[in-house]
């Protein structure tokens, strides 16, 4: 609109002004409201007109609201030849001759479409969640039935009689199972164990217990017996790094800092149980509604890291925990009490002592899948620690001393994982290798390239050193020293469909004793098997 300099205008010009002002006002609060310019513009929906609904404005889930909503109908109007430039050009026409005193009214309008659409979204949350609760529900019962199954299997074998082969016994000829080359496979996979909503990032297993505990990137912990999940504990507000059974104990640490040590044996009491006795109602629903129970049975939280706990380790009345602050803590288990903090920012001080490359590291508490750190892992024995740091060395501690009295280099990027016995200890790290030490000589007897980040690796105890890694991939990686055999097997044997994981990439895995090996994968299954 132009401006008159000087002089008064004409009555009927300021009519005419006022009328067109008002008119513009009228078309951007349909445009911002509706998203329909072109329909009120060409007269064909009168009803636009109308005063607007007190309803709230209702956005389709996936269709994000926008200041520009109106131009995106605007696009769909116009002629297929019309170009996107020039068509912002109109729109940005309209804006300039839009009043100020429109412009606030139309941003709380959209301010509104938000809260509706952020109110609708938490509605689609909650509702996902209770349908995931529901599938959770119907993989215990199936599991169940599946047991059952198999008890009945060998009643029959037990009479003779020819049984149907279980999915973890089909073979690779069924039509049921996906197709594979020639992969060697474990003996059996035991249980798959569903529930976390995102990858696992720890591991642990009890064989006198049989409990497996699992952490992961939802922040959730769970403890499987016998292929059902029988605890669930929210119990941190970041990633979970690491957990441990230990005795009647569950210890988790997490990127929140705080390291935790729960009361399995507690944890029992809060389980809202239902009785079989019709005439016995079930009160315990109703006292944990009214107290928070899982905070009853935390018996000690470690507090006093800097930043995240990215590796920890519980022996002996003795936990130690590597942080990504760049200090190693003792603690004394029984009175919680911290022994002593090594600072580890010294030993790492010297580049020249090191072979890691220049930024091919990685943040003090890792990367967002929950690997390494400035302390990626630790292991200690009575008062032997050994760490592996994001400068891609292995170091060996004195803990009465506080000293490094061994540096080993030979990562070009943070070491991951870590596990000794008293002559061998394997590493892995976030440059693609795993490097078998021998101790007494301080050298590297074997060194196993992957070409991907090595992100767990377990030195499993016997005559000769063998070792299993998850190298990001869908495979369990196996080497023996005495014969250096080197063997991949496949993950995914006897699964019949992508929802239980076939072809996941194995982020975790645990194997030290006995024929029990377990994995994790970064969809969040668990899978137990027989080796």
């Amino acid at each position: 609109m132009r401006r008159r300099s000087l002089g008064r205008e004409p009555e009927s010009s300021t009519y005419e002004h006022a009328s067109q002002g008002f008119l513009v006002g009228l078309i951007n609060r349909v445009l911002f409201r509706n998203g329909a310019l072109i329909s009120l513009l060409r007269g064909s929906n009168p009803r636009l007109l109308e005063k607007p609904s007190k309803q709230p404005l209702s956005v389709p889930l996936g269709t994000t609201p926008s200041l520009l909503s109106g131009f995106n109908s605007f696009l769909e109007h116009k002629p297929q030849t019309l170009g996107l430039e020039q068509t912002a050009e109109e729109f940005d026409l309209m804006l300039r001759n839009t009043p100020a005193d429109v412009v606030p009214e139309v941003l709380m309008e959209r301010r509104e479409e938000y809260n509706e659409y952020l109110r609708q979204l938490e509605s689609v949350r909650r509702d996902v969640v209770k349908r995931l609760d529901e599938v959770d529900e119907r993989i215990l019962v199936a599991v169940g039935e599946r047991r059952d199954i198999e008890s009945r299997i060998a009643a029959i074998e037990g009479e003779g009689i020819e049984s149907t082969p279980l999915p973890s016994e089909i073979s690779e000829e069924s039509e049921d199972v996906i197709e594979q080359d020639d992969v060697p496979r474990l003996r059996q996979l035991v249980y798959v164990l569903a529930g976390h909503y995102s990858g696992i990032t720890a591991l642990d297993y009890d064989p006198v217990s049989g409990f497996v505990a699992s952490g992961s990137l939802d922040t959730q912990v769970r403890v499987w017996d016998q292929g059902v999940c029988k605890y669930v504990i929210n119990g941190h507000n970041d990633i979970v790094r690491g957990v441990q059974l230990y005795e009647r104990f569950l210890l988790t640490a997490s990127n929140d800092s705080r390291i935790r040590m729960w009361d399995l044996s507690l944890l029992d009491s809060i389980q809202p149980i239902a009785s079989s006795d019709s005439t016995t109602p079930p009160v315990t629903p109703t006292i944990c509604r009214r107290v928070p129970p899982l905070d009853l049975c935390c018996e000690s939280t470690f507090t006093g890291h800097g930043d995240a706990v990215t590796c920890f380790q519980a022996l002996a009345g003795t936990l130690i925990s590597g942080s990504g602050d760049k200090t190693v803590r003792e603690w004394d288990l029984t009175t919680g009490q911290l022994r002593q903090s090594i600072d580890l920012t010294w030993a790492t001080k010297d580049p020249s002592k090191t072979r890691a490359r220049r930024g091919s590291g990685c943040l003090p508490r890792g990367t967002d899948t929950g690997d390494a750190g400035f302390v990626g892992a630790l292991q200690f024995y009575e008062c032997a620690l050994a760490t592996g740091t994001s400068d891609g060395a292995l170091r060996l501690w004195d803990l009465r001393t506080g000293q490094a009295h061994r540096q080993m280099f030979g990562h070009e990027m943070a070491v991951t994982s870590l596990q000794f016995d008293d002559r061998s200890v394997v590493t892995g790290s976030l440059d693609g290798t795993a490097l078998l030490w021998d101790l007494r000589m301080g050298r590297v007897m074997q060194s196993l390239e992957f070409g991907a980040p090595v992100t767990s690796v377990q030195l499993r105890r016997g005559m000769a050193p063998e070792c299993w890694m998850a190298a990001s991939d869908s495979m369990l990686h196996h080497y023996r020293s005495d014969s250096m055999q080197r063997v991949a097997y496949a993950s995914d044997y006897g699964l019949l469909n992508d929802r239980q994981g076939v072809g996941a990439v194995v982020s975790r895995i645990y194997c030290q004793d006995g024929d029990t090996l377990i994995s994790g994968d970064i969809e969040g299954i668990v899978k137990t098997w027989k080796i």
